[in-house]
């Protein structure tokens, strides 16, 4: 039966699931963008305001440039095809740069928004480490509680069978 229901379709490609804070184009605007995960032909991300279906998209993450177009969106979450095969290995290796890059033509300033970027950046790192460090605690102290539980259960399954036999031995003893 599932082998009939899979008949013309190709499998799924493998996605690695990462955490990338990168900047995405949409139209005119400029809007902050965190990559969940990638696989070779796409990626999922989430932003506030995600683009809608079929609008075509520019991610940017240092200088890497990734073109494509929206396929789905949901929430906060949208899944974009590439326009050419991503790299995983070379976005995620990739360092997120302190400015825009510099024009030939443009004089140096300097870019106080490049900064708060960093410094929020700095700040979501810190967040989601401290969430998978209180994740990890939590999974820890639920494994403790269940097998504490699994052992109180165990000791009273065996004192019940254990204390009936006991309970006759010791009636027999007390007759003689």
């Amino acid at each position: 039966m599932l082998a009939a229901l899979q008949t013309g379709f190709r499998p799924r490609e493998e996605r690695v699931t990462v955490l990338i804070p990168s900047r995405m184009r949409l139209e005119s605007r400029w809007l902050d963008v965190v990559i969940h995960n990638v696989s070779s032909r796409g990626l999922m991300a989430g932003c506030d305001q995600p683009p809608a279906v079929g609008s075509y998209v520019e991610i940017r993450r240092g200088t890497i440039v990734i073109v494509g177009r929206v396929q789905w969106n949901k929430g906060r979450f949208f899944g974009m095809r590439s326009q050419d095969r991503l790299s995983v290995k070379a976005l995620v290796d990739e360092p997120r740069l302190a400015s825009r890059p510099v024009r030939a033509n443009a004089t140096p300033e300097h870019d106080r928004r490049a900064e708060r970027r960093l410094a929020h950046e700095a700040q979501m790192a810190r967040k989601v480490e401290r969430s998978r460090s209180f994740a990890s605690l939590f999974q820890f102290l639920v494994l403790v509680a269940v097998g504490v539980t699994m052992a109180g259960i165990a000791a009273h399954t065996v004192y019940t069978m254990l204390s009936a036999p006991a309970a006759q031995i010791e009636d027999a003893l007390k007759v003689k």
